[in-house]
């Protein structure tokens, strides 16, 4: 028991576990029902020998989880665990009741999501130098994943592509300080940077005449005309990616290749071999990684590019071979037997032989079918294949063309020495050559413009 000093004022002795339980029950929620079934064992017959007035310490609340469990002593000097508060309706038993929830405290974040517009509004009232030096603090304490993803969002939102914002005259300006290489890197860039490069006119003449490549400008305007010309004849049916390049940029690429290869090569690589003994090398081509020669020997050889070994010799030419044309694996030749014959170049074996002229075949083409307009009838024009199949043309020294129907690798094998010759002629078809000019002249032969040829013989 608690004595009371004796400067006190007298009154009630109070016991120690009687004043722990009303502080208990003061502290607790529901009072006395609260503690309903709790029969707190009061010893007032008990007394204790008198103590110094203890100080002011926050007890915590004593709770009761057994009815018959004693009442808890004083508060262990390693401290309590935190009170735990019985539902009223719960039964005065050892087993364990539900938790009150906590009262709902305001999230931090959601705090700051619902003020985010009213901070908003006031950054955008502030002038520009405070939004910087606002900003600029912001990013001081901001951790590096923050800073990384800033990063990401700004990189692309400053990026500007200043070549395809500018007009096409300040582009074309700007690009023409550039030498060529820098242009060829900046072609590949983008889709964009490339559209711009490869059609732009002005560039590559620039180029051309920097470069001294462009030779007047005549047979630079008639390529351009050419290849035009063809593109307008072969249309994709796919659609393209990226436009096609202009003409004076293929132009400049060949010119400019061959002379790297050339003229500018400080380490030419030259690779010589016999050919034809001592016989004149009439014609030569480079075919499909062959080259084919053929001479007044009567022969025609093939060899390898690489390494300068005879591959074949075809023979069968009763004169010499003045004219060569080769597609795939067809060789065609012209002889001054006055003969063409068409050779098998995978096993070297003359397949066909073509008779007619009466003088020397000085000069030979192959020509491929190509898509052209017709105008037809009340002036429609449709677009048609022509011829219906390869043909061949030969220039003699006879003063005639003749056209060939060049036959295909499955067709029988067939000889044609002459026009009284009992044998099929092969250039016995009827055929529509559409815009066909085929002109020799001083032993070359060259496919200039375009008309219409109609025959059911050799011309």
């Amino acid at each position: 028991m608690i004595r009371p000093d004796s400067s006190s004022n007298s009154g009630k002795v109070v016991g120690l576990v009687e004043a722990v339980e009303r502080y208990g029950r003061k502290r607790s929620h529901g009072a006395d029902n609260m503690m309903e079934g709790v029969e707190p064992t009061i010893e007032r017959g008990t007394h204790t020998p008198p103590r110094k007035k203890a100080r002011a310490t926050h007890i915590p609340p004593i709770t009761t989880l057994n009815a018959a469990a004693p009442p808890s002593p004083l508060p262990s000097p390693h401290g309590s665990p935190p009170p735990q508060t019985i539902w009223p309706s719960a039964p005065p038993s050892g087993a364990s009741s539900p938790q009150p929830q906590p009262p709902l405290q305001p999230d931090l974040a959601l705090t700051t999501l619902l003020t985010l517009p009213s901070l908003l509004s006031h950054f955008t009232s502030l002038p520009q130098p405070l939004q910087s030096h606002f900003l600029l603090t912001l990013l001081r304490h901001s951790p590096l994943p923050v800073l990384r993803t800033l990063h990401s969002v700004l990189t692309p939102t400053l990026a500007r592509d200043f070549l395809t914002l500018l007009p096409p005259e300040l582009a074309s300006h700007v690009l023409s300080f550039l030498p060529y290489s820098t242009i060829l890197r900046a072609s590949r860039v983008s889709k964009a940077w490339r559209a711009i490069i490869d059609s732009d006119p002005v560039l590559w003449t620039d180029l051309l005449k920097s470069t001294k490549i462009w030779f007047g400008g005549v047979t630079e305007r008639s390529f351009a005309h050419s290849i035009y010309a063809r593109r307008r004849l072969n249309v994709p049916f796919i659609p393209q990616t990226l436009p096609l390049p202009h003409p004076y940029k293929m132009l400049f690429k060949s010119r400019q290749l061959t002379r790297t290869r050339w003229v500018e090569n400080e380490n030419p690589k030259h690779r010589s071999f016999p050919a034809h003994g001592s016989s004149v090398v009439t014609c030569l081509l480079l075919s499909h990684g062959r080259i084919i020669s053929a001479s007044d020997d009567h022969s025609i050889h093939v060899y390898s590019p690489l390494s300068g070994e005879l591959l074949q010799v075809l023979d069968g030419h009763e004169g010499g071979v003045w004219a060569l044309a080769a597609c795939k694996d067809t060789l065609v030749s012209g002889s001054t037997d006055r003969t063409v014959r068409i050779w098998n170049l995978a096993t070297g074996k003359c397949t066909h032989i073509f008779g007619g002229h009466t003088s020397t075949v000085r000069c030979l083409a192959i020509v491929k079918p190509e898509w052209i307009e017709i105008e037809g009838e009340g002036g429609v024009i449709t677009r048609e294949k022509w011829p219906k199949r390869s043909t061949i043309v030969t220039g003699s020294r006879d003063h005639s063309l003749r056209v060939w129907s060049l036959p295909r690798p499955d067709e029988p094998e067939y000889r044609c020495y002459g026009a009284d010759d009992t044998e099929a002629d092969p250039a016995d078809v009827r055929f529509m050559l559409e815009s066909s000019k085929l002109i020799s002249h001083c032993g070359s032969f060259y496919r200039r413009t375009q008309t219409i040829i109609r025959t059911t013989r050799c011309i």
